[in-house]
């Protein structure tokens, strides 16, 4: 069972723990969960209230926030991520404890009976009137190229909501077209955080030209002051290494450290 994200406050800052893991409220990645009915392919069920305001295509605020679409951008895994940022004033969570819902659904152009729908859960703590400025929330859903109609709401247990809708497109540029995407066009996937999961096994064409590839890689964060690669690089990283692996032509492939290549190469220098 997915852990249930715990919105909390100390001072003026804001966290958010995300599937076990602290995040920094300046851009927390909250996971969605991919609904689904009983059945496979059967109905999705909702509240009706929710699905009144999903359908009824107006912003409310009734429980203020400011919700920010983000563009669909393609990822070194060759998915377009898309999603959103949500900004909500703590003031207006203060009290004994809350929880906020977040329900939305993507609908593919063409596609209005065929929508995906999903939900996340945030726990507010208790927290006092005193204005500490806005929380920060970040949804994010993966998508083939095409169009999409997005609904999205949010609401707290005093049943106040927050609604917002959007259009977003995925598309690549020209000169990319031979690009093969990893997801086909029209098709919403969830985000998948799980950077290191298993692949399948490569059948590997020892014919003619078989190649062996040696792959040079910069572990170091691009802050010089970071004392690790932060999550949104060591995705880029994983990413490209798994694109170089899927090839049927590499039959071997190695790894080396591009600090440990400069020293190898300072020391020939030196030597001479």
């Amino acid at each position: 069972m997915p852990t249930v994200p715990q919105l909390c406050a100390s001072g003026r800052s804001v966290l958010l723990v995300c599937c076990g893991v602290l995040l920094a409220a300046a851009a927390p990645l909250a996971a969605q969960e991919l609904m689904s009915g009983e059945m496979p392919g059967g109905m999705i069920h909702l509240f009706a209230s929710d699905g009144a305001v999903l359908e009824s295509q107006e912003a409310r605020k009734d429980l203020p926030c400011t919700v920010t679409p983000a563009k669909p951008v393609l990822g070194f895994d060759v998915r377009f991520h898309a999603g959103y940022e949500v900004g909500v004033p703590l003031k207006e969570l203060a009290g004994d404890g809350n929880q906020l819902t977040m329900v939305f659904r993507v609908i593919p152009e063409g596609h209005d009976d065929d929508p995906v729908y999903f939900a996340q859960h945030v726990s507010v703590p208790a927290l006092d009137d005193v204005d500490r400025g806005p929380a920060s929330l970040l949804g994010a859903f993966d998508v083939g190229e095409g169009k999409y109609h997005i609904d999205w709401l949010m609401r707290d247990r005093a049943e106040r909501v927050c609604s917002f809708h959007w259009d977003a497109e995925a598309a690549l540029p020209p000169r990319d077209k031979q690009i093969a995407l990893d997801i086909a066009a029209g098709v919403v996937r969830q985000l998948d955080t799980e950077t290191f999961k298993p692949e399948p096994p490569v059948e590997r064409d020892h014919g003619a030209s078989p190649l062996k590839v040696k792959v040079i890689v910069n572990f170091a964060p691009q802050d010089a002051a970071a004392a690790a690669l932060p999550p949104i690089e060591t995705g880029a990283l994983v990413s490209i290494l798994r694109g170089i692996d899927r090839e049927p032509r590499i039959v071997k492939f190695s790894l080396v450290d591009a600090a440990q290549e400069d020293r190898k190469s300072t020391r020939l220098n030196s030597s001479h």
